[in-house]
């Protein structure tokens, strides 16, 4: 019985929707059924107990079920599957009552098809009113709108002037401002993902709608879930072009308090993320605008999803706040922040960022140390240690080491299949110049120190006219910032 999908179900559930869910079970208007009831009763009873007791086998719960009756497994099997019914109905009934206008919608359709009009005009003036409060107009203003259009529009055209046209007219144009904003937006998190995966989308007529936007752009310049939107994957086609950012951080700024949540976490997680592929593409002056937006979004809560911190945030925080020096901010993050990361990926990132922590330390042996805890549980994770690897052996001028593990990087990056051309290329063109850089360290007393420098220069020259560079930061920091080892 442990194994059963619908007591893993109930497991998960917090103990407030475990209550919730009882009572929904017991309600005599959604279950009648007093056999569903109490083998809900017996799992609870057994998950409420600490530590959680095993449930009876099967032959022991169809005997309190079905006391003195011989053992059916078919008729214990009916009881699980009602129940599970049950739960997936609750979970249906806890969404809408988690959102007051789908139910409002659902109410105007009920009462449009049974043809009880004054209840649907009463209740469609208050959503009106209620729609024209809404500070920000996302995917759903526009359906809420759209929908509720259109049950007034066809009433008004079946049952009183069939000449009267402004709310089918209202509800066309809320149709096309639904179907645009959720173009832009699954738009903007297909190309991010063709751009970081190697994966592709056909992304339909987004072109022709673009361009419709473009010639249009006097009606959609005050909708702000569409202006939105079309800045931000204006900002993932046009890289260079720093103003999609800036409108990006002018929609932080003056918008972020009004926002739905969903609308919310997007605008915050492309405004970092186009910062940190500037970072990546040398562009150092991102760094603190990037360190402002993490911290502002953990502060408001929008970087955590359902009180969960991605490890990849994780990460990307703890390893601009070693790059800007903040070591005791960084620190209290790494350990506060732990345990908001999924079980299954928390020891992992803990180590791979205590590790990266230890390294801007110059803790040298403690990062060979913590990197051995790292599991390969995802490319990322390869890549990063190997870069981070990398970078330990160059501090401490193991040139055997260093160029043993560069040609094994490269073989890597070239055979693997889940990395993208784009990205394989700047990997190696990364360490074609890494390897350049260890063996001019490497050889420094050869030359005299003019001479050293000049070749230092003229490599950094290399990288930063060299567009596809990962990492390039740090290649420049140490061809110029540093004297040679």
């Amino acid at each position: 019985m442990t194994q059963s999908r619908i007591v893993n179900y109930i497991k998960e559930l917090s103990p407030r929707s475990r209550e919730r869910f009882r009572q929904f079970v017991h309600s005599a208007y959604f279950n009648q059924h007093e056999k569903t009831s109490q083998l809900l009763d017996i799992i609870l009873a057994h998950l409420a107990q600490e530590p959680s007791e095993e449930l009876p086998d099967k032959r022991q719960l169809y005997a309190t079920l079905f006391p003195g009756s011989a053992y059916d497994e078919q008729r214990l099997h009916n009881v699980m599957s009602y129940l599970k019914k049950q739960f997936h109905r609750f979970l249906a009934f806890e969404h809408v009552e988690q959102q007051p206008i789908v139910e409002q919608l659902l109410t105007l359709e009920a009462a449009f098809e049974n043809a009880r009009f004054d209840l649907m005009l009463n209740r469609a003036k208050q959503l009106d009113k209620q729609l024209a409060q809404k500070p920000f107009a996302d995917g759903q203003y526009h359906y809420a709108n759209f929908k509720m259009n259109y049950l007034i529009g066809y009433y008004g055209s079946d049952f009183v002037d069939r000449s009267e046209s402004e709310a089918l007219q209202r509800m066309n144009d809320h149709l096309d401002r639904y179907y645009i904003v959720e173009k832009l937006r699954n738009s903007c998190h297909l190309t991010a993902n063709m751009m970081l995966l190697n994966s592709h989308y056909d992304l339909g007529f987004l072109e022709e709608l673009l361009q419709y936007i473009r010639q249009q752009w006097a009606l959609f310049q005050d909708d702000l879930g569409i202006r939105m939107y079309y800045t931000i994957l204006m900002s993932l086609r046009e890289e260079n072009e720093a103003s999609h950012y800036q409108e990006m951080k002018y929609f932080l700024t003056h918008y972020m308090s009004v926002m739905p949540k969903r609308e919310g976490s997007d605008l915050y997680t492309f405004a970092y993320n186009y910062c940190i592929r500037r970072i990546n593409q040398g562009d150092s002056s991102y760094q603190h605008e990037l360190f402002d937006l993490y911290k502002k979004g953990l502060e408001s809560g929008m970087l955590l999803k359902n009180n969960i911190l991605s490890e990849w945030d994780y990460k990307n925080i703890a390893t601009l706040g070693c790059s800007l020096k903040a070591f005791e901010w960084t620190e209290n993050f790494l350990h506060h922040y732990k345990d908001y990361i999924p079980a299954h990926q928390r020891d992992n990132a803990f180590a791979y960022n205590l590790a990266y922590f230890y390294y801007h330390k110059k803790l040298y042996a403690e990062t060979l140390r913590t990197l051995l805890q790292v599991q390969f549980t995802d490319v990322k994770y390869h890549l990063n240690s190997n870069f981070l690897l990398l970078r330990t052996y160059y501090a401490q001028h193991d040139t055997e080491a260093l160029l043993s593990l560069i040609e094994t990087f490269r073989i890597y990056v070239i055979r693997n299949q889940k990395i993208t051309s784009d990205q394989k290329r700047s990997y190696t063109n990364f360490l074609r110049f890494a390897k350049q850089l260890v063996q001019l360290k490497h050889h420094a007393s050869a030359f005299p120190r003019k001479v050293l420098q000049e070749k230092l220069q003229a490599l950094a020259a290399k990288i930063e006219n060299t567009e596809n560079v990962i990492n390039k930061f740090w290649l420049l920091e140490e061809c110029l910032d540093k004297q040679p080892a």
